[in-house]
């Protein structure tokens, strides 16, 4: 648009934004009218937007400080296929075959600011996923991958609406994965705080990988 057009179109516009207002103040009751229209139109918005917390944080757990969410061990038994046993704090261990060289657990994180975090409430996270994972860049992009679902799917999701949306008084945290390779016998716990997860290794096993895997 041509600076020239670009100042006439603000000028008319302004102008027509002004003209407009003040006709509210020329009839006190349209403005009366108005005011009382938006003051409810944003208490159902404040309504709309408590349901739509309320709904995704019945799906997650509440997050205070570093703490063990769960306990990963893995049994080769063939190549690149392991059994993984993994038991999440509260709940029965789960055997599941994972395929490739390293184990990845995802989870997703919430926090609050503003108002929200006013009224007390914690940050919240909730496991999304187990999958494995190939040591080769080529294997990871061609071979068969397995991915466990650990949690159900929330509508509306707000974690994801936060990242594209950037919504006020919620930070939904990026880049909450942690992995490690998978040995056989190795054990390992998953943490979680407000930054995100890391894995650490808790016998023998575990060590020797880890070691391993950083030479």
């Amino acid at each position: 648009m041509p600076h020239v057009l670009a100042i006439i179109v603000l000028t008319v516009t302004g102008g027509v934004l002004v003209i407009a207002g003040l006709m509210f103040f020329l009839r006190p009751r349209w403005l009366l009218d108005w005011l009382k229209g938006m003051a409810v139109f944003g208490l159902i918005l404040v309504g709309l937007y408590s349901l739509v917390l309320a709904v995704n944080l019945a799906g997650y757990q509440t997050l205070g400080g570093m703490q063990t969410v769960a306990t990963i061990s893995t049994q080769r038994e063939a190549e690149q296929i392991w059994r993984v046993t993994l038991q999440v704090e509260g709940s029965a261990p789960n055997e599941r075959t994972l395929r490739g060289d390293q184990w990845q657990m995802d989870a997703r994180i919430i926090r609050f600011t503003g108002p929200v975090r006013w009224l007390g409430i914690a940050p919240a996270y909730r496991l999304e996923s187990l999958s494995g994972r190939y040591t080769s860049l080529e294997q990871e992009r061609t071979a068969p991958r397995t991915v466990i679902g650990l949690s159900e799917k929330n509508w509306p999701d707000l974690w994801q609406l936060d990242r594209k949306f950037n919504f006020p008084f919620v930070e939904g945290v990026s880049g909450n994965a942690t992995f490690m390779p998978m040995r056989d016998g190795a054990t390992f716990d998953v943490r979680i705080s407000t930054s995100g997860l890391v894995a650490v290794p808790v016998n023998d096993q575990a060590r020797e990988a880890v070691q391993f895997w950083d030479q």
